[in-house]
């Protein structure tokens, strides 16, 4: 329905006892729940502002009345009609107290708000105030790390440097009593490369990761003899143990540059990474590791994971 003041569509609202016409709460100029107090009866008597004000200007032309004896009766009615016009001073009043209440409580709740502020201020002025002190920790930490990355690299070149003689062999099967020298003079002989005795400045066993054979570690007194051997090796495309001796076991034999820990992973990053590049050729020579897309394409070493960063 609409008001009858302000034409405002509203759901709930109430109804002038004098002239029947329904208002918002608004424009009754009382609460829902001072009107909700006054009760059935109170309600049916209960005017809108506009008939309370012209309630006492109505006037009809009447002959002047005679004195009226006063009666108990006038005077219990006249009490009844001002109670009923007082009835909504205690919601009033009640409804003051609510709002001094929150008042109240609003200006704790700032003032509690107004002692943080001032509180996060006085932090926020000590971060600041160490925010020089933090950057300084930070470019301090920054070049240790810069620092300790450069003597990684370093480290890792050197303990690959020291590497470059060394060949490791994987897939001979370990047996008691194997003869090493004899294990090496029959790959030489498989491979048509024959190393010298002399030429070896050491051979031996290292455990192997994720495998119960142990690898060969083959070092080699003169580096261009070592490459020849490495060479001669991978042009054997079938070096399987049958063929050095070990009857009736098909496994293969590889034959390859002594990496370091940390250049085998990243020989495994390169190889996952040429896949989805397209890549045909990886190798590792003098310890380093080699790509090259295709036959026209240029070679390009990988030092370091950054690296993959230049395939296409």
């Amino acid at each position: 329905m609409n008001c009858a003041e302000c034409n405002a569509e509203f759901n709930d609202g109430v109804q002038c006892g004098s002239c029947a016409r329904y208002l918002d709460f608004a424009c009754a100029n009382i609460s829902e729940a001072g009107y909700r107090k006054l009760g059935a009866d109170r309600r049916a008597l209960w005017k809108c502002p506009s008939c309370k004000i012209s309630s006492p200007h109505v006037s009809k032309p009447t002959p002047t009345p005679a004195p009226e004896t006063v009666t108990m009766d006038v005077i219990l009615g006249e009490i009844r009609d001002i109670k009923i016009r007082l009835a909504p001073l205690s919601q009033l009043m009640a409804d003051v107290a609510s709002i001094k209440n929150e008042i109240t409580e609003l200006k704790a709740f700032c003032e509690f708000s107004s002692s943080k502020l001032d509180d996060f201020a006085v932090r926020l002025d000590d971060v600041e105030s160490k925010l020089p002190i933090v950057q300084r920790i930070q470019e301090s930490v920054a070049a240790t790390e810069n620092a300790i990355s450069q003597v990684k690299k370093e480290f890792s070149s050197n303990e690959q440097w020291a590497r470059l003689n060394n060949v490791e062999i994987k897939g001979v099967p370990m047996k008691k009593n194997e003869n090493l020298f004899s294990i090496i003079d029959s790959i030489g002989r498989r491979v048509n490369y024959v190393v010298p005795k002399a030429q070896i400045n050491y051979v031996s066993r290292i455990p192997t990761h994720s495998s119960k054979d142990k690898s060969i570690i083959l070092s080699f007194i003169n580096r261009y003899i070592k490459e020849e051997f490495v060479a001669a090796a991978r042009a054997e495309k079938n070096l399987t143990a049958d063929g050095i001796g070990y009857a009736g076991n098909p496994q293969r034999v590889f034959v390859n540059d002594h990496l370091t820990s940390e250049n085998k992973k990243l020989l495994t990053k390169v190889k996952t990474a040429l896949k989805a590049k397209d890549y045909r050729y990886i190798w590792v020579k003098y310890g380093k590791i080699h790509v090259r897309k295709n036959d026209n394409s240029h070679v390009l070493v990988i030092n370091a994971e950054t690296d993959l960063n230049r395939l296409v």
